[in-house]
């Protein structure tokens, strides 16, 4: 298993037991698995499992092609209509989720972003997921970022009617967790604004895209084994969405503080307007920088359990200019006192040039 890109091999603990046993230790936790070889073989698809629930119709396979592996899983063409994601490590029901509640789908139906027309789950994990989707995009490079972020706000804008109240302390707790897991010497919080709500689990991501009609569509996929491991399965606002792709695309392809800008205004065009207010923005009040972070401590969590050093270089780089500001934070605190506007100022123009939010001229 150590060749698969899905193989967690940076964090399997020696004692661990084989990928057959159903169940293997890592430093950060167990993880179960299951048998998804017999997949790969057309037989398997010719008759239901017998184990385990189906939602959806059931596919007719024509044949059984490996597209690509991946972090998540496999993806498979099973014939000119449909491709298949197959989930080996169980991490969740987010997919079956998702499809089971009508209104959620129904909301969804119109949007950039194809969901399952069938999930196959046993208990509360998916293992397999068959999506309607001819032409599958091998690059996302060549896709239109901004056209991806006004894509993702229209998504949330449809998911907004199912929004719960901010839970903050759960959100903070999540950092927290994640924090402790990974020994990061980081610390940050935020007490976020009304207007930052949280949406119904929806994964999507710049590495699963679909065309249709000419437009680009996310493809709804699994949660990450690093967030299985590491926190619990929360509800999270969009802008935890949007940065999460913006990091993507600054550590694959480099961005600066006008692309990330354009971005954001792509994804505000769409989003409902209560998400970009400027307390929903606010770096005091959270906005988009502690969703970065989030999405930083993320990727270096994705780089531990893959052993992906590049990858934990680029996120302890970014990490590092946080820890360099840390100090500054308890100054902005005293925003709310009145007494020091100048000093307030002057830190959240340093925190902002540091993050590459504005240029280093406007900072001064």
């Amino acid at each position: 298993m150590d060749g698969t890109p899905w193989w967690p091999k940076g964090i399997i603990h020696e004692e661990s037991e084989p990928f057959e046993s159903g169940r293997i230790q890592t430093e950060f936790g167990t993880l179960r698995t299951w048998d998804y070889t017999a997949c790969l073989t057309k037989q398997w698809w010719a008759t239901k499992p017998k184990v385990g629930n189906i939602w959806g119709t059931w596919p007719k396979v024509e044949r059984v092609e490996l597209i690509r592996e991946d972090r998540r899983g496999l993806l498979l063409r099973i014939n000119a209509q449909q491709i298949a994601r197959i989930m080996p490590l169980s991490v969740g029901n987010d997919l079956s989720r998702m499809v089971q509640y009508k209104p959620w789908r129904k909301s969804l139906a119109e949007q950039p972003v194809l969901l399952p027309s069938l999930v196959y789950f046993v208990g509360d994990h998916d293992r397999v997921a068959v999506y309607d989707c001819q032409v599958f995009i091998d690059d996302f490079t060549a896709v239109d970022k901004l056209e991806l972020a006004a894509n993702l706000g229209k998504i949330h804008q449809a998911l907004d009617q199912f929004s719960t109240p901010n839970t903050e302390w759960r959100w903070n707790d999540r950092l927290k967790a994640i924090e402790a897991v990974l020994k990061t010497s980081t610390l940050w919080r935020a007490p976020h604004s009304k207007a930052t709500v949280g949406l119904p689990r929806l994964n999507v991501n710049n590495e699963l895209l679909a065309k249709v009609d000419q437009t680009t569509h996310f493809i709804a996929d699994t949660r990450t084994a690093v967030e299985h491991l590491l926190c619990t399965a929360d509800r999270l606002p969009g802008l935890a969405n949007l940065m999460m792709l913006e990091q993507q695309y600054s550590f694959i392809e480099g961005m600066d503080g006008l692309s990330r800008k354009a971005m954001l205004e792509s994804w505000q065009s769409t989003a409902p307007p209560s998400y970009s207010s400027k307390r929903a923005l606010s770096t005091l009040l959270g906005g988009p920088w502690i969703w970065r972070y989030h999405a930083v401590l993320l990727a270096l969590g994705e780089a531990r359990v893959f052993a992906d050093e590049p990858l934990r270089k680029q996120a302890k780089q970014w990490l590092n200019d946080v820890s360099r500001i840390q100090a500054h934070l308890g100054v902005l605190r005293l925003w709310k006192s009145g007494l020091w506007g100048g000093v307030t100022g002057a830190v959240i123009a340093f925190f902002a040039w540091r993050m590459d939010s504005i240029s280093p001229t406007l900072a001064g």
